[in-house]
């Protein structure tokens, strides 16, 4: 069946489609976005069942030190995962605008290139970055005490690192074709053998800050097979075919265009990220520890977040795949509402049970002091990151990646950069360093709100604006 076959009869083709797939170009949008975003939610807290349960074995198992070498090394992984999560929202964004669309055949073809970038790209990144792994823990300003614990940590998570692309590349796919309940259970598979591997290896076989990083790793590999099973099933629309790797020069042109200033955003929120690591880990053992274990429980908050930005991004696409403004706008302002509730009241809660729940993690009463002082801080200011989060998805879900980037870059990235280099001696205590999170949302917050209010007709449609995307990224 051909595109144009596919546009004129959307119906049929979705009824031999995918049972777990969702529309969100037809029914409730509120529903929709609902019912879409609860398995992203399922699996973030799937992905960070990952990183808490390392840390609440090697917290209490192996110790404060064990403890910060996770943290220290993790910033690394993080910066790598990034650029290729950001390569994986380009492919999101055309997938779902070629599915909004109905172009099927199109939606096969975008599969098949962007799993082969993340193949390729994964394969030669992870030799050069276990090499250069010491000098970047040591540019990091990683504690000598800790430092070979980071390097033996990060080393084995980055043999996973293929893993990690793949599972993120492939769960991208789905859901933007808006079946976002596999990848949910195959991260739930992972999860659970996650916490097996880490009581066998860190108990049973004593192979400490090693067993960690091997559990991790056995996880995500699974959980990256378990994705690409799914998306090699029977479907008469589109279909993996591992035969059919390629990397198609149009369509790996338009997810760069999208997916790099993406990857470059993520990248550089890292680098910035890093610069306040830096910082913390100049401060001393516990106050790494003590920002380790909040941003452990701070994905509590994080992650609910990062589902409505995925949300808010497909529905975007794919509605101005079927040229529905009024729907588009509908499910931005859903989505920003939907966010600060649920901030709002996640924010509290925690609060109300910083202790115990920091607690989980750690056993030193001074690193809970600590950590319990940056939520105080962070956490009430955190639907400003909501509305951040969701309103530069929105703009990257119509096909613009390049002006959320160039906003967050400069007001987010570079305003905590110079402030730390600036007034070293102001922000001299953990607790002051936790204040550059809420003050560059702020900023971030009020630029990427000017920009859309600017630009609204051009990004979805105004009284006498045509959607944009319909035919290909802006």
């Amino acid at each position: 069946m051909s595109d144009d076959e596919m546009t004129a009869a959307p119906e049929t083709a979705s009824r031999r489609g995918r049972t777990r797939t969702t529309d969100l170009t037809t029914g409730s949008p509120g529903r929709g976005i609902i019912a879409f975003s609860l398995p992203l939610l399922g699996t973030a807290l799937v992905q960070l069942l990952y990183s808490t349960v390392d840390l609440m074995f090697v917290g209490h198992v192996l110790g404060t030190e064990a403890a910060a070498a996770v943290g220290a090394s993790g910033l690394i992984v993080t910066c790598l995962i990034g650029m290729f999560t950001g390569l994986g929202t380009g492919t999101g964004v055309l997938v779902a605008r070629h599915f909004g669309a109905r172009r099927h055949s199109q939606v096969e073809r975008v599969m098949h290139t962007a799993l082969a970038l993340g193949l390729v790209g994964g394969a030669v990144l992870v030799p050069v970055m276990i090499a250069a792994a010491p000098a970047l823990l040591a540019w990091l300003n990683t504690p000598a005490g800790i430092l070979s614990m980071a390097v033996v940590y990060v080393r084995i998570y980055l043999f996973g690192l293929v893993g990690i692309v793949v599972f993120n590349m492939g769960a991208g796919i789905l859901r933007a074709i808006g079946d976002s309940l596999a990848p949910m259970l195959c991260q739930l598979l992972g999860g659970v053998v996650n916490v097996l591997a880490d009581a066998l290896l860190i108990i049973v076989f004593r192979w400490g800050i090693v067993g960690a990083a091997a559990a991790t790793l056995t996880s995500q590999t699974l959980s990256a097979v378990l994705v690409l099973l799914d998306l090699c099933r029977p479907d008469d629309r589109y279909r993996l075919h591992l035969t059919r790797f390629h990397l198609h020069r149009v369509t790996l042109r338009e997810i760069l265009a999208i997916g790099l200033p993406s990857g470059m955003q993520a990248l550089v929120i890292t680098l910035s990220n890093a610069a306040v690591q830096y910082r913390i880990n100049g401060l001393g053992i516990p106050d790494i520890a003590a920002f380790t274990v909040w941003f452990r429980v701070e994905n509590l908050l994080y992650m609910p977040i990062m589902a409505l930005g995925q949300a808010a991004s497909t529905a975007v696409a794919q509605n101005l795949g079927a040229e529905d403004r009024a729907r588009t706008r509908r499910a931005i302002r859903l989505c920003c509402l939907i966010g600060v509730v649920v901030t709002v009241v996640l924010a509290a809660a925690l609060l109300l049970a910083s202790r115990p729940i920091l607690g989980m993690f750690t056993a030193d009463p001074d690193v809970i002091a600590l950590a319990t002082g940056i939520a105080r801080i962070i956490g009430p200011c955190y639907m400003l990151f909501a509305l951040m989060e969701i309103v530069s998805s929105s703009i990257r879900g119509a096909g613009r990646a390049l002006p959320p980037m160039i906003i967050i870059v400069s007001a987010l990235c570079a305003m905590r950069v110079v402030l730390l280099m600036a007034l070293p001696k102001v922000f001299g205590t953990v607790s002051r360093v936790a204040l550059l999170y809420p003050l560059s949302w702020m900023v971030t917050d009020a630029l990427l709100l000017g920009y859309l209010l600017a630009r609204r007709a051009v990004l979805w449609g105004g009284p006498t604006g045509r959607a944009p995307g319909a035919h290909g990224p802006c």
